[in-house]
């Protein structure tokens, strides 16, 4: 029986310098393209790379197109996994994500990830095929049209645009439709359905001999007037100004120039956890994570007396970002706010200063309005001397239980601190690091230096479990010429971690760490301090990840101690594929003080009103 995509031209297989490649047969061009070949056609023109798919018949054309067209199609185990690849493609790449499935089940299957782009506001495109026309409204198989499950009311919420093209006519203006907000400054989501027979139809006024025309998206404009006068009132006076940076500056490009912006203002700089990664952490001027997580000279700082004017820029200070939307946050300071987003307004703080603008070209435009060698630098600088001092001195980690405390309390396993610092010493300092959702996200953002080049990369928003695991692949492929590192636990491996296969399938070098403390560690710590529900909705049963690894192809190793993990370390920079490091640690309390703190210095706050 014929399949629904049969092929117009038979692929041929070359020898490349790469191993095999798989190219169209001569003639294949001259052929008429169908509206599946449009739309893959109209991706690789925008520079998208590999597709992230779980395969289905009503996607028989759209995958025969990705054969005949330079874009690599990677195949998951499970839709909600390839819409986490896609994410992590967007962050590191600075495009959009793509990933693809049938109507129906793996629309359905896409939405925890269409929730999680959307809380994180990731572009990303979800390519759907639909049953064909001629079978809605008589009770079709996997009917995710109007007549069927109407799959689109359900996924609008999620989306900037939720498209399904039944007519010939208009499906390349729905294509174009579909991706005029997945660009670096809309950061857009949205959702294209084509039937089947929609997907075989030959393209409409279809010409080979006219180019494929790709809009340019500039830049959003930057408020000159609003940065002359910042630096006129609050940069160039001497004030005391420190900044708190956000996700939307956590990419290569913003971080070299917001470093460069800080050593010539002389401004100290804390980020969030969502924006770890936009400044270098063993730098003089840093001052780390602020919020969930963060750290003391951080907390210390902004929430202190000291700091004159807070800068915030590309961050809405959200509730874990602000440390329960903290009042010494704002307090008798000065907050202006900078961001280029205007969906993304901070809802619970009224800053002083609001300016929209472009992120990029404001720090641009901060490098160019004032010379190096103006002496107003100089005097600025001077004046904020005693205080950068009384900041440096602050420590930047919270107290860790010395291994003697920890033998003491009967406690064999590694602390998670000592393992991350020891992984950070071997690791190359552009690393793409990958973090999931549990204990070991706390101790990774307070114990891992991040380096300051775009390098850190979590779901911090909705923080599915198990999104790592994919993410880290989609950032591997979109930046193949830095190492990844996707730090997990056991809890997230139980939810995702059969996309490890994924990785080996595809020989996608990364190195999965999992934290194994046989339990929910977020939670079960909470027990073991007497707090939450009983440690028998916590604790989970000691899983071999290391043999679950062997099993699916992937070579791995199991540490005990830090002589084990710096093997492991060793073996896995030798590896040409991903290879998984299981890291036995206890269930310690995890450096998170201010945050515990803020949780009930703010039930007091409400218990006021």
């Amino acid at each position: 029986m014929e399949s629904h995509a049969e092929m117009l031209c038979p692929p041929v297989a070359l020898a490349t310098e790469d191993g095999v490649r798989v190219t169209v047969a001569p003639g294949a061009e001259k052929m008429e393209r169908n509206n599946a070949d449009v739309i893959i056609q109209g991706l690789a023109a925008r520079g998208i790379q590999h597709i992230f798919l779980v395969p289905g018949k009503l996607v028989y054309p759209l995958i025969t197109s990705i054969d005949r067209s330079e874009i690599v199609g990677i195949v998951g185990a499970h839709e909600t996994a390839c819409g986490f690849m896609a994410d992590g493609y967007a962050r590191a790449s600075r495009k959009f994500g793509v990933c693809l499935g049938i109507s129906g089940p793996g629309t359905m299957n896409f939405l925890p990830a269409m929730a999680a782009a959307q809380a994180d506001k990731i572009p990303v495109l979800y390519l759907a095929g639909s049953i064909a026309t001629y079978h809605e409204a008589q009770g079709a198989f996997q009917d995710g049209s109007n007549s069927g499950i109407d799959e689109l009311t359900i996924v609008k919420p999620l989306l900037c645009a939720a498209i399904e093209t039944k007519n010939n006519l208009t499906l390349q203006h729905e294509l174009r439709r579909s991706l005029s907000s997945l660009n670096p400054q809309r950061k857009g989501r949205a959702y294209l359905s084509v039937p089947v027979d929609m997907q075989k139809k030959t393209a409409f006024g279809d010409r080979r001999d006219q180019p494929e025309r790709v809009p340019q998206h500039r830049e959003a404009a930057v408020d000159v007037q609003a940065v002359e006068q910042l630096l006129h009132d609050y940069l160039l006076r001497g004030l005391n100004v420190a900044c708190l940076v956000g996700n939307r500056m956590n990419n290569p490009q913003d971080a070299a120039l917001l470093l460069r912006v800080a050593e010539k203002y002389c401004l100290p700089v804390a980020t969030t956890l969502s924006g770890k990664g936009a400044f270098p952490e063993g730098h003089a001027l840093a001052l780390g994570v602020y919020g969930f997580a963060g750290h003391a000279r951080a907390v210390e700082t902004l929430n202190g007396e000291g700091v004159d004017v807070l800068l915030v820029l590309g961050c809405d200070l959200s509730q874990r970002d602000s440390l329960n939307w903290n009042p010494r946050l704002h307090g008798n300071k000065t907050l202006v706010a900078i961001d280029e987003d205007f969906d993304k307004v901070s809802s619970h703080y009224q800053p002083d200063l609001q300016i929209f603008s472009s992120l990029s070209g404001t720090l641009h435009c901060l490098l160019a309005a004032v010379g190096d060698e103006d002496a107003r630098l100089g005097d600025a600088a001077h004046l904020r001397d005693a205080w950068l001092e009384g900041v440096r001195a602050l420590p930047l980690e919270q107290p860790q239980p010395t291994l003697q405390a920890r033998i003491a309390q009967g406690e064999s396993r590694l602390y998670p601190g000592d393992a991350i610092k020891h992984i950070r010493s071997r690791m190359n300092p552009d690393t793409n690091v990958v973090v999931d959702s549990g204990a070991h996200r706390i101790f990774m953002a307070h114990h891992w230096l991040a380096a300051g080049r775009g390098d850190y990369h979590t779901s911090s928003s909705l923080a599915p479990m198990g999104w790592a695991i994919c993410a880290g692949i989609g950032i591997k492929l979109a930046a193949p010429q830095r190492d990844c590192l996707v730090v997990t636990g056991d809890g997230c491996m139980l939810m995702h971690g059969i996309e490890i296969q994924t990785a080996a399938r595809y020989g996608v070098k990364v190195v999965f760490v999992v934290m194994n403390n046989s339990a929910h560690g977020a939670m079960h710590i909470d027990t073991l301090q007497n707090r939450g529900i009983s440690a028998d909705y916590t604790a989970l049963p000691s899983h071999d990840w290391k043999a679950f690894a062997n099993s699916l192809g992937v070579a791995s190793a199991k540490a005990e101690t830090l002589e084990d993990l710096d093997e492991a370390l060793g073996a896995a920079a030798k590896h040409p594929g991903p290879y998984l490091i299981e890291v036995m640690v206890g269930n310690f309390a995890a450096p998170n003080r201010y945050y515990a703190e803020s949780i009930a210095e703010y039930e007091q706050r409400i218990k006021g009103l």
